[in-house]
């Protein structure tokens, strides 16, 4: 299944999904992970109508199961959601490498039920 991580730096999850200008898309299986490519956000303006800009952000990762982030506003993470796409947020950055073998770790063990339903679909 297909990860996405907004970063600034490609190393870090360390930015918030609406001002995120580029996210890391990650392959992860139980037997490992690898980086697919990074790719270009629109960012969102907090002073506009940005209803559509959420859309099409989360429309430009449909593909990937989960999204970690710094923060999320309610209705962002409510298009995320509605887009099948399960939102992250950590509590502060932190390495995507390590992020991704923690939850490799999680795969090859015992998975939560949501991540299980996610895995299957």
């Amino acid at each position: 299944m297909k990860i996405a991580f907004c970063t600034t730096d490609g190393t870090l999850i360390d930015e918030h999904f609406g001002r995120c200008e580029q996210m890391a898309i990650y392959d992860i299986t139980p037997a490992g992970y690898h980086f697919e490519e990074m790719r270009s956000m629109e960012v969102i303006d907090p002073s506009g109508p940005h209803g559509s800009h959420i859309e099409s952000k989360a429309s430009s990762i449909a593909d990937c199961a989960i999204v970690y982030m710094t923060e999320i506003g309610g209705p962002a993470a409510a298009v995320v959601v509605r887009n099948r796409i399960h939102p992250v947020k950590v509590p502060k950055p932190q390495p995507i490498e390590e992020v991704l073998e923690s939850l490799q770790h999680t795969l090859q063990n015992s998975p939560p039920p949501w991540l299980k339903k996610i895995m299957h679909s």
